[in-house]
């Protein structure tokens, strides 16, 4: 689980707006899709190098990843 001052930010809301099943975000941000899973369920936390692909792939902000 993350705390409050750790990157959060809705991957799964995200992942389902596009209509994009676990393995295409994986596959899309160069992850396992285990490891996408974690983060979904927050059994993982949002490594430096996952943020940098998901704001290239799905067009965010680095400010997203903080507004609850």
């Amino acid at each position: 689980m993350q705390n409050d001052k750790s990157p959060w930010i809705d991957l799964k809301k995200l992942r389902k707006e596009k209509g994009w099943t676990q393995k295409d975000v994986a596959d899309r941000l160069g992850f396992s899709r285990c490891y996408i899973s974690a983060v979904e369920t927050e059994k993982r936390g949002i490594s430096i190098k996952l943020m940098g692909n998901i704001i290239k792939v799905f067009n965010v902000k680095y400010e997203d990843f903080y507004n609850r």
